[in-house]
């Protein structure tokens, strides 16, 4: 059983041949199925009218949009309960799956964060800097000069400017930051970055890192704007 479509590719022919595979093709869960399943084990988890009628409707179609993951929709119907029962309300309302959703995606921002590489962590906190000293839109060559201060501060070893622009990149492909490409006239072209996560969750993240947690009070030299 596997969940790879080519991997009879890499098989000996010998294999393939005796093999006799046959393909499953399992559709996403629809926003009806999931509720179906919700509905289930909402008896279970929750006493009768406890839930408001809207729950499990906007679960499941959260739940839908994302790829048809049931258990997504069983993760927003938990935490949403949770965040019920912290408030003590008696009832978990539409409110609640909103704030659920919004718990949801902060907790796995913070969570691919908190695995970061260092370099990409002082990357990462030299935009939140630049971005606490009023720039809204900053450039790599910006970050590139905070970047520099903070691998000082801390002895780490600098890396290029080039190497620090491919760490924005991959920042970018993992969501937490937005960065573009723009043109800047006879000055060239540069990236344009902002931030997509909340930055003090963020920020509390990158201290836990040992590595970090000196530059809790770090103020850095804003000198004038430099470009790629």
């Amino acid at each position: 059983i596997s969940n790879d479509l080519k991997f009879t590719e890499f098989l000996d022919p010998r294999v393939k041949s005796s093999l006799g595979e046959e393909e499953i093709i399992f559709p996403p869960y629809d926003a009806e199925q999931i509720s179906d399943i919700l509905r289930q084990r909402a008896s279970i988890a929750y006493k009768e009218e406890v839930l408001d009628e809207m729950v499990i409707p906007l679960c499941s179609a959260f739940a839908a949009q994302e790829h048809g993951d049931a258990r997504r929709a069983l993760d927003l119907l938990r935490v949403a309960g949770e965040l019920a029962e912290r408030e003590n309300e008696s009832h978990v309302g539409e409110v609640h799956v909103r704030m659920a959703q919004e718990k949801i995606e902060i907790d796995r921002i913070v969570e691919v964060v908190r695995t970061l590489p260092t370099q990409s962590k002082l990357a990462l906190y030299s935009v939140m800097l630049l971005r606490n000293n009023g720039h809204r839109n900053v450039t790599t060559g910006e970050v590139y000069n905070v970047y520099r201060q903070l691998c000082v501060s801390v002895d780490m070893d600098i890396l290029t400017q080039r190497r620090v622009t491919d760490l924005i990149s991959e920042l970018d492909m993992l969501g937490i930051l937005n960065a573009v490409v723009v043109s800047k006239g006879r000055y060239g072209r540069t990236k344009e970055i902002v931030l997509s996560v909340p930055i003090e969750s963020t920020r509390r993240v990158l201290l836990e890192d040992y590595r970090l947690g000196m530059l809790a009070g770090f103020k850095p030299v804003i000198t004038a704007q430099m470009h790629l």
